[in-house]
């Protein structure tokens, strides 16, 4: 990993959902406050930066998923060019045979072979059978021109994928410049704040995480309060069937979403690396591919996918485990699980590592309920 990604963890770990609701939900950075204009200047612009960093991380990790599938197919075609060439040479060994032969009794045709041969009885008998090879090797010569063409078709389709993958690359290493330039902006900004700016903004991410886990815990408290009220009343076994028939699939729903949001919560501290996927670190996507994947479902790479990876949900009706997307309602650049009461979990950024995170701090974009 080079050193300007390493950098990130500086540009960003007072960015995005710190910033965010900084002067809102904090007294001390009131309009008479001398520091609340640098600090709101740095929120508008780290903010900006930040998302279209994130952004072109999720299309950096888009094209490379392009990049992977097309170098395997141009591997397997590049295989099959291989077999087709050796077709073709064994092909071409046969036919040159046969005009060999060809060539050589050219000058002589049937009435002169029959005139000068002394078992002419055989000969005549073999008539039918010389013809029906001459048809052979016209039938092998077509072949040939038609195997020929094939391994042309090959060639030139290879030959074309190189050019459009090499063209890719340098699409793939241009994103990737720009989600650091991104960054290094992000970090000038944040350069020109004085120590004590930082120091409280430092604080308010610590209040905003702590305030985020306390809301997550809150709701999966009374949840548990809940199941217990319900099931110390239902006293009545028909009442109890019929309830359990008319959940089924919900509870089904649930209790994948309530595995997924253990499995994040055992993720917690873990550090944030770009294009990780685990068990040591993740990247946004990363975290949320991962959750599902141990409760059996497969979800796409990037952000930008998931979004399509299950049955749209409002965000009056989140559930836990349910995928909330962050930006772009089109093409998402930050995607995190929800865990209750307007929490979720994700990894936030470089630098960072996964932590509990107040929804209202970034822009709702949508959600999504894989399973």
């Amino acid at each position: 990993m080079s050193s300007r990604w390493l950098r990130r963890g500086a540009a960003v770990s007072l960015s995005g959902a710190v910033l965010a609701g900084t002067l809102s939900l904090c007294p001390q950075f009131a309009a008479a406050d001398p520091a609340a204009e640098n600090i709101a200047q740095a929120k508008a612009q780290v903010e900006k930066l930040q998302q279209e960093a994130a952004a072109t991380d999720q299309e950096y990790l888009t094209l490379k998923e392009k990049l992977d599938q097309s170098n395997k197919e141009l591997k397997d075609k590049q295989a099959d060019v291989k077999a087709q060439t050796a077709k073709v040479a064994e092909m071409r060994s046969r036919v040159s045979k046969v005009a060999l032969a060809q060539f050589q009794n050219r000058s002589l045709d049937t009435r002169t072979k029959l005139f000068l041969t002394r078992d002419t009885s055989g000969f005549l008998n073999q008539i039918a059978t010389v013809e029906k090879v001459s048809q052979n090797q016209n039938s092998a010569l077509q072949d040939y021109q038609v195997e020929q063409a094939n391994l042309a078709d090959l060639q030139r389709s290879t030959k074309a994928e190189v050019a459009t993958l090499g063209e890719d690359q340098k699409k793939l290493a241009a994103l990737r410049t720009k989600a650091d330039d991104k960054v290094d902006q992000a970090q000038g900004v944040l350069d020109k704040l004085t120590a004590e700016e930082r120091k409280r903004l430092e604080l308010e991410q610590k209040r905003q995480e702590q305030e985020a886990k306390n809301a997550a815990d809150s709701a999966q408290s009374g949840s548990s309060s809940s199941t217990a009220t319900t099931t110390d009343s239902t006293s009545d076994s028909s009442v109890k069937a019929a309830t359990s028939d008319d959940s089924s699939s919900s509870s089904s729903g649930s209790s994948k979403g309530a595995e997924v949001v253990a499995f994040a919560k055992a993720q917690i501290g873990k550090p944030y690396v770009f294009s990780a996927t685990g068990p040591n670190a993740y990247d946004c996507s990363g975290l949320t591919l991962a959750a599902w994947k141990s409760v059996g479902v497969q979800l796409s790479r990037t952000s930008q996918s998931q979004i399509n990876d299950g049955t749209r949900v409002s965000k009056s009706d989140l559930q836990p485990g349910d995928l909330v997307f962050f930006y772009s309602s089109t093409a998402p650049s930050h995607v995190g699980i929800y865990v209750g009461n307007g929490s979720i979990i994700h990894a936030p950024r470089p630098g960072k590592s996964v932590e509990y995170i107040k929804m209202s701090y970034m822009p709702f974009s949508g959600a999504v309920r894989p399973g």
